[in-house]
């Protein structure tokens, strides 16, 4: 295979009467979610939408989503996918950096888009899917509908650009990380044989398709090897048990704090989720707590696994036929090389903290008119992830910070992963984040935000006396904030920087540079 549309026209072609995407009380089978591909992309070609042309798509979770993006991959066009959630300013930047000829999105996002490509020079069709459509739009179904399947597929190389997925950045504006269609069949390829998967499994969609995570994982790798896809557009535990039971998907994919929820559900039956191999988890590390509760309760391993958009995006799994070692991101995919190399770039001993670097056909091709940043991220074929960890032993990895989350206190090298351990054994902490301010004379201190457990209370001076009880004095922290909740994002990952710049704003403490 080739291209991405060549993985899914062979499964098409090999499983046609067998159910490959359920929505609600929608079941489509491949023949007909292939047909409905074939036809937009004739549709979309009558736009003058052609190869090598970048069209951003902005849907929810819903049968249009693989429809749409398996049009737009015949037809050699390169996709980037929007985040729902995002903000007309942030699309705006995206649309414009990727110079889109188009855009595909729900008419609920109207808005926000007319405000995104507003007097935009390069952004030219628009093209929404909904009831109505305005001045100016077309509408998807309308495309669907009335055009015939196109027979040609672009001529697509595994070395051209599938995709443009914008990473949040840790300063500066987002970068759009272009990845190949080699870079993602080798990763969808590579989590395939970890999981085993036959035309026989099928996996709950909830992870929102625009992520790398849900479009090449969830959506890709499953759908390319005849599974069912299960689309759900909201993830709400009340709903999602009766939809397991009813559906027995084989696979859940989901972030730890989506698993936290699940353990909530008291009126959940053990056998709710019965049907399921194995759970995985991606994002940050499931709490040793809730994975034992969790697989106690209901029988089902959580596999613990690590990536990022750069590498396609997951790097590292525990494999469900393996030893699992539990806080751990697990053993590199097939053809993925890891390392832990220090400041000097030398890798280390095993047990010993150094920076991730990776190497393999998942890395990108690179960042979107970014050679410079191109050239930082990705060295002699090396891309540095700037995650902090160490390895065991036997090659399993276990994450300690990001490099950029490192507090440096009075010379100091501090490590908020591990101060937040401490802290989250208090008995009435329910989650605990650790950053580090700005400090006149320590250069940096330490800070802690906790959420307390419902109907428990803690005082900020029992929560310090119990952290120096437990550790080395420098790492304790100077203040700690009390929030209700810690701010997350879409999926459930916790926003760092977000968090930072209310704790600095509840001890009204300056950020340089609003950083």
């Amino acid at each position: 295979m080739h291209n991405l549309y060549e993985a899914f026209e062979k499964a098409a072609g090999r499983y046609s009467d067998q159910t490959a995407v359920v929505f609600g009380q929608h079941s489509i089978p491949f023949r007909d979610l292939k047909e409905s591909a074939d036809r937009l992309a004739s549709g979309l070609l009558k736009l003058h939408l052609q190869r090598g042309n970048r069209v951003a798509v902005m849907l929810p979770n819903v049968p249009h989503f693989p429809i749409t993006y398996y049009a737009l991959v015949k037809l050699g066009i390169q996709v980037v996918p929007l985040s729902i959630f995002e903000k007309s300013e942030e699309i705006r930047h995206q649309l414009e950096d990727a110079e889109v000829k188009g855009i595909i999105f729900w008419e609920g996002f109207r808005s926000v888009v007319q405000r995104a490509a507003y007097r935009l020079e390069c952004c030219r069709q628009f093209v929404v899917l909904g009831e109505h459509a305005v001045a100016g739009e077309h509408r998807l179904t309308d495309l669907i509908e009335g055009n015939p399947p196109l027979s040609e597929t672009s001529d697509v190389s595994g070395d051209d650009t599938a995709l443009i997925v914008y990473t949040s950045g840790t300063t500066g504006s987002p970068k759009g990380a272009e990845l190949t269609h080699a870079n993602v069949l080798a990763d969808l390829e590579a989590v395939a044989e970890v999981l085993k998967l036959s035309h026989s499994d099928s996996v709950v969609g909830v992870i929102p398709l625009y992520l790398p995570l849900g479009l090449n994982i969830v959506m890709q790798a499953f759908l390319a090897h005849g599974c069912r896809l299960i689309l759900v557009s909201k993830f709400q535990t009340g709903s999602l048990f009766p939809l397991i039971r009813s559906q027995k998907p084989t696979y859940f994919i989901g972030s730890p704090s989506m698993y936290r929820e699940l353990l909530k559900q008291a009126d959940a039956d053990p056998s709710d989720l019965a049907s399921l191999k194995a759970c995985v988890s991606f994002g940050d590390a499931v709490k040793e707590e809730i994975m034992e509760t969790f697989e106690n309760r209901f029988h089902v391993p959580i596999l613990e696994s690590y990536g990022l958009t750069e590498a396609s995006p997951l790097v590292s799994i525990n494999s469900p036929n393996r030893d699992r070692r539990p806080g751990s991101i697990g053993l590199p995919l097939k053809g993925i090389e890891l390392k832990i190399i220090n400041d000097s770039g030398h890798e280390v001993r095993p047990g010993q903290v150094g920076e991730i670097v990776v190497q393999g056909p998942t890395v990108m091709k690179g960042y979107l008119n970014r050679p410079e940043a191109t050239k930082e991220a990705v060295r002699n074929g090396w891309l540095h992830t700037g995650d902090m960890a160490r390895l065991d032993e036997s090659g399993y990895g276990f994450i300690v910070v990001r490099k950029k989350n490192i507090i440096v206190k009075s010379g100091f090298s501090i490590y908020p992963k591990e101060v937040e351990k401490f802290i989250s054994a208090h008995p009435a902490v329910q989650d605990a984040v650790v950053v580090g301010l700005p400090d006149p004379i320590m250069g940096e201190e330490i800070y802690a935000c906790i959420v307390l457990k419902e109907g428990m209370s803690a005082t900020q001076e029992e929560i310090i006396a119990y952290t120096k009880e437990r550790m080395a004095a420098y790492k304790c922290p100077k203040s700690v904030f009390f929030a209700a909740s810690l701010p997350k994002g879409p999926t459930g990952k916790l926003l760092r920087g977000d968090v930072r710049k209310m704790t600095a704003d509840f001890m009204k403490i300056p950020l340089s540079n609003g950083i």
